[in-house]
């Protein structure tokens, strides 16, 4: 069986050679606290086929519409009770 000297100067010292137990909460407070550098450049690498995928996307979210039935359906005259000729107004 292994023995270990522990001395006061080495326990409170950060560079300790015990393991120590990392719990849930050192995780969570390491993750949301941890150091963000903003002047990093973001990249992304995708396959060819995310590529592919991302750019129809791309192109089907930015496209030019021109329905020009769309716009007179939605523009028509509605008369609510019923036609009117024009020589009665």
């Amino acid at each position: 069986m292994k023995e270990f000297k522990l001395d006061d100067n080495e326990t409170n010292q950060a560079g300790s050679a015990l393991p120590t137990k990392v719990g849930v909460w050192a995780k969570v407070k390491g993750f949301l606290f941890q150091e963000i550098n903003l002047n990093k450049p973001i990249v992304l690498e995708l396959t060819p086929k995310e590529e592919k995928v991302l750019n129809e996307v791309h192109d089907f979210l930015f496209q030019e519409i021109k329905f020009p039935e769309l716009h007179d359906f939605l523009f028509q005259e509605i008369h609510f009770f019923g036609k009117k000729n024009k020589e009665q107004l």
